[in-house]
């Protein structure tokens, strides 16, 4: 239980990281302030202005008019962080829904494309055709007591369906008789297909739906990905930036470079005692900084290479 709550808290704060634009925490927290004391402090001039010197009920209307602005604030911003929620998990989800989708070979696709249509009205008698894919249908299926022949094409981003797919699948329509088809692809169709699509709408139906209808498909027939998912995407995104954290203090932060800070920061501190200008203040900020930098160093090179003396390899396999 505590352990769901540290991640549920966790993803929060993933949350209010991109609601912020990625804002630190102190940051986020000084603004806090600062607008509710600029708040309190304008209406309490206003008010003290015009009750002509009256101060508690100056300072109380000031306060009520604070409680009022934390009340819409609070409401804004949950309406906010509703809505970046509901971006970031659809931009994560749909990242990592075409990452499985492009990972896949075509007969898993194909029978993934299966699974959709099994799972939505009005389809039924799904069957995958082995022995059609040379003729350009992968599955046969009734849609409301129609038959229908399905295509399926896995591209990538830079490939879209081309015509030649599309006459094929009408020529196999035409051969047993079918008069509807279905083109679904992870791209889009090329002009010249949708051109002999609509050309020939008279004779044979093929409907083409490119990534966008494919997506919803997947959304309507629960095959997209589902908020435990998403949860668990995010937790692995903050872990991976955590380790990238890490790495980048260990590199800031590593013995070649503790040296050079002491150095440059004692450089500095002479420099500041030999200027008598104004100037010898920046001096003394910059060597402190050079210093503080080091002493960091120093703590966190001896933390490291206490971790590394208790956790070695074969400590962790015992």
């Amino acid at each position: 239980m505590k352990k769901s709550r540290i991640k549920q808290k966790r993803i929060t704060l993933y949350y209010l990281n991109h609601l912020y634009c990625h804002q630190s925490y102190h940051s986020r927290i000084l603004k806090y302030f600062i607008y509710r004391v600029l708040i309190l402090l304008i209406s309490f001039l206003v008010f003290f202005y015009f009750s002509e010197g009256r101060f508690l009920a100056s300072f109380a209307s000031s306060f009520s008019v604070l409680i009022i602005y934390h009340i819409i604030v609070k409401l804004i911003e949950q309406k906010r962080l509703q809505l970046t929620i509901e971006q970031v998990n659809e931009k994560l989800a749909t990242e990592e829904f075409w990452k499985r989708i492009k990972s896949m070979e075509k007969d898993s696709f194909v029978f993934f494309v299966k699974e959709i249509l099994s799972n939505l009205p009005g389809f039924s008698e799904i069957e995958i055709t082995d022995h059609l894919e040379s003729e350009g249908i992968n599955i046969i299926c009734k849609y409301k007591e129609e038959l229908i022949a399905v295509q399926c094409h896995l591209l990538d981003d830079d490939n879209a369906v081309e015509a030649r797919s599309a006459r094929e699948l009408s020529r196999a329509m035409s051969r047993r008789k079918y008069k509807k088809g279905i083109i679904i692809s992870t791209t889009d169709f090329r002009n010249e297909t949708k051109e002999f699509c609509n050309l020939i709408k008279d004779k044979r139906e093929i409907k083409l739906l490119d990534k966008k209808f494919f997506v919803q498909m997947v959304k309507d027939a629960g095959k997209f990905l589902k908020e435990d998912e998403v949860n668990n995407l995010i937790l692995r995104k903050i872990e991976h930036n955590e380790r990238l954290w890490q790495e980048a203090r260990e590199k800031l932060f590593d013995k070649p470079r503790i040296l050079p800070y002491f150095l440059y920061g004692s450089v500095l501190l002479i420099l500041s005692i030999i200027i008598n200008s104004h100037i010898k203040y920046f001096y003394y900020t910059g060597a402190l900084v050079l210093y503080m930098l080091g002493i960091i160093g120093v703590i966190s090179t001896f933390n490291n290479k206490q971790k590394k003396i208790f956790t070695q390899w074969n400590d962790q396999i015992r």
